[in-house]
């Protein structure tokens, strides 16, 4: 159970880097408000959409180790929605207390 919810964790961290580049061009194109919009939605789907064409391969070890690509797919939204909430969170308490 450990060993998967740490490879869930290692997917998830790969789709985290694409995700924030893409959120990083709508808060320079757009402003910060359109960073949770972006991080949930678009910037998910693209990072998604990389591990699709470049990645594919990286699945089977996921297979492998019992893991189906629906279990990665939720589990790894999930983590995103939760970081969003942290980071919405960390953004509301340091304009409250700044």
């Amino acid at each position: 159970m450990i060993r998967k919810l740490s490879n869930i964790f290692e997917f998830f961290k790969t789709t985290l880097v694409v995700n924030l580049i893409v959120c990083a061009i709508a808060v320079l194109l757009g402003g910060f408000d359109y960073f949770f919009i972006m991080f949930l939605s678009f910037g998910f789907l693209m990072s998604i959409g990389f591990k699709e064409l470049y990645r594919k391969n990286d699945y089977l070890f996921y297979a492998n180790n019992g893991i189906s690509k629906i279990q990665l797919l939720v589990l790894s939204y999930f983590l995103t929605f939760c970081t969003t909430v942290l980071i919405g969170l960390v953004t509301f308490l340091s304009s409250r207390i700044f």
